[in-house]
């Protein structure tokens, strides 16, 4: 009895081993079932850096120069460059009865504007960044800018997304291949570039992943000036306590 090819029972073996993993990953459920990167090319994809926008500098007014006066006699002034004099300004008199009595009162200042907290003076430590597509930062400064009503992305597949994510957060997928479209349309959302600098948050499963990395990537590309990342994402901010919602929608 002839032996068989041992190489040829090898090939078979990997052949049947193949198509044994292709239909039970089919019948297999979203969150099991396998995708090869080739299925999504625009995950990989980063646009190209988009010049920087100037915005025109805005030319103060021209102030008019001062009139000073120097009082040479009752009731007659010259002008004179040199000198200046300034003078009260004096309320009538306030009559009560018999008693007159004057009060004087000064002008209120002008040109000052009521100081008014703003969002960027709470988040003044995380400032744009340029020169990098995103920073890293930890589950204590992830909290404290989701406290200010920063925004979040999810960037892991929406089937997770699904099940459960940080509340409030837009699922953007890096890769299914609507993520460009997403992009664009944030870009078209964010046009000015003082809304692109504003923070954005973007986050995954923490960890090995890198999902959240490629999608700030994307984000730097197209002039998102101010993006972090969540390092250890999801698994981490469940620990936290951090407000969870399921569902499609953010």
């Amino acid at each position: 009895m002839r032996a068989r090819n041992p190489f040829l029972q090898a090939l078979l073996l990997i052949v049947l081993a193949s198509v044994i993993a292709v239909v039970a990953n089919a019948f297999a459920s979203r969150t099991r079932r396998l995708v090869l990167p080739g299925f999504y090319p625009n995950a990989l994809r980063v646009p190209p850096r988009v010049p920087e926008r100037v915005l025109p500098t805005p030319v103060a007014p021209a102030q008019p120069a001062p009139v000073t006066q120097t009082v040479t006699d009752v009731g007659r002034a010259s002008a004179r460059p040199d000198v200046t004099t300034t003078a009260p300004v004096v309320a009538p008199p306030v009559v009560t009865g018999t008693t007159a009595t004057a009060t004087t009162t000064s002008a209120p200042p002008v040109g000052r504007a009521e100081a008014r907290p703003t969002l960027g003076d709470d988040l003044a430590r995380f400032q744009p960044h340029p020169d990098k597509a995103y920073v890293e930062i930890s589950g204590e400064d992830a909290a404290a800018l989701y406290a200010k009503g920063v925004l979040f992305l999810d960037a892991r597949r929406s089937a997770a997304y699904e099940e459960g994510h940080i509340a409030g957060a837009r699922p953007f997928s890096v890769w299914e291949a609507d993520v460009d479209d997403k992009v664009n349309a944030l870009f078209e959302e964010r046009q000015d570039p003082a809304e692109q600098n504003k923070p954005i948050v973007i986050y995954c499963t923490g960890g090995a992943c890198e999902d959240s990395h490629m999608l700030a990537q994307k984000l730097w590309g197209v002039q998102f000036n101010n993006v972090y990342v969540y390092k250890d994402g999801f698994p981490d901010w469940q620990k936290r306590g951090g407000a969870v919602r399921t569902g499609a929608t953010p």
